[in-house]
C-alpha cells in the first residue's frame, strides 16, 4: 500500500506558466504559504516554450506607442469580443510587468542603443519583446 504525504498551503497555484508563476510570487509576497502544481517539468510551460514574445507598449521603436494604442490593437485583434476591462488592464500594466521581469533576471535582446529589442506584430506599433534565445527565430 502506498503511503500518502499530506501538505497544507494557503494558496495552491495550478500551472507554472507566466501567469501561474506571477500569481505564486504575489501570494508568497503577501505572506501566504504557496505551492505550485504543473503537468510537466518546471520551466517547460507554454510561456517559456512560446516564441511570441511579450506585448507591452513602451515606445522604444515607435515613440507614440502607449497603453491606449495597445488597448485598441488588442480589442481589434479580438474582433471586439474581448473582455474590455481585462484588455485595458493588460495594456496599462504590461510595461511594468516587463520591467519587473527584467529586475528578476529575464534576458531580452537589445538594440544597439541598449533598449530592449522589439519586433513587428499585427499591431499598429512594433510591440513584441523577444526574450533572449527565442528572438533568434525571428531574424
Amino acid at each position: 500500500m502506498t503511503e500518502l504525504e499530506r501538505h497544507s498551503y494557503d494558496v495552491l497555484v495550478i500551472g507554472a506558466g507566466g501567469a501561474g508563476l506571477r500569481a505564486a510570487i504575489e501570494a508568497h509576497q503577501k505572506g501566504a504559504r504557496t505551492a505550485i502544481i504543473c503537468k510537466s517539468l518546471l520551466g517547460k510551460a507554454h510561456t517559456v516554450m512560446a516564441e511570441g514574445g511579450i506585448a507591452a507598449a513602451m515606445g522604444n521603436v515607435w515613440p507614440d506607442d502607449n497603453w491606449k494604442v495597445h488597448f485598441r490593437d488588442t480589442m481589434r485583434g479580438g474582433k471586439m469580443l474581448n473582455n474590455w476591462r481585462m484588455a485595458q488592464l493588460h495594456a496599462q500594466e504590461a510595461p511594468d510587468r516587463v520591467a519587473e521581469l527584467e529586475e528578476w533576471g529575464a534576458l531580452f535582446d537589445r538594440t544597439k542603443d541598449g533598449l530592449i529589442s522589439q519586433r513587428d506584430s499585427a499591431a499598429t506599433a512594433t510591440r513584441a519583446w523577444p526574450t533572449s534565445g527565442t528572438a533568434r527565430a525571428w531574424r
